[in-house]
């Protein structure tokens, strides 16, 4: 069970944003100030992911004297380490924020999200130096990059198609309307007979 934790916290953070993303792509077109938020919370998850890039790169361009076989952070140093928690937490902040303005049914699953950021913590694999271990974070964080990329290209195209959705619906109710007048009239037409006088006695 513990061996398999990693993979799913991973894609329960890509499925938790996923669902957000989901909810918002179905609001009605007078909710633009709302998908503009959520686009903008999108966009600073975006920095710091490039924030997360810059720092590994940064030791990956004067990587120093090598650390131990344990941990990454022996590698990196304490203050990237830092640095990159930090820029986690605001990460994090701004994802919360998305799926919390989406909806209870995305918000429910924040508390079991994997971190967005690459961080130093993690222990190294069997034969992985930290220069591996900071090649494969900046691979993955452009990973997700492209990921949310993507989320915000989904908003922006169900935004320009969502104005024709309303004409639809009026469509559907006008017609609905109309049957129950006919078979008013139709009624209205049989007691049109008048009835006799009384005979004069």
């Amino acid at each position: 069970m513990h061996r398999i934790l990693p993979i799913m916290d991973m894609e329960m953070t890509m499925d938790s944003l996923d669902r957000a993303i989901e909810l918002v792509t179905r609001w009605k077109a007078d909710r633009q100030k709302q998908r503009a938020d959520v686009l903008s919370r999108l966009d600073a998850v975006m920095r710091e992911c490039q924030a997360t890039v810059q720092v590994w790169q940064g030791y990956l361009a004067k990587p120093g004297a090598p650390g131990d076989q344990w941990t990454i952070v022996s590698w990196v140093g304490p203050d990237r380490a830092k640095q990159l928690h930090e820029i986690n937490l605001r990460a994090k902040q701004n994802v919360e924020e998305v799926c919390r303005m989406a909806g209870p049914r995305s918000g429910r699953f924040v508390a079991l999200d994997d971190d967005v950021i690459e961080m130093a913590y993690r222990m190294l694999k069997p034969g992985e130096t930290g220069v591996d271990a900071a090649k494969t974070a900046v691979q993955k964080m452009q990973e997700r990059m492209d990921y949310i990329r993507g989320l915000m290209q989904r908003i922006r195209a169900a935004r320009t198609s969502s104005p024709g959705a309303p004409a639809k619906a009026a469509g559907k109710i006008m017609v609905a309307k109309k049957s129950p007048a006919k078979m008013t009239g139709n009624k209205a037409a049989k007691p049109a007979k008048k009835k006799a006088p009384p005979a004069k006695k």
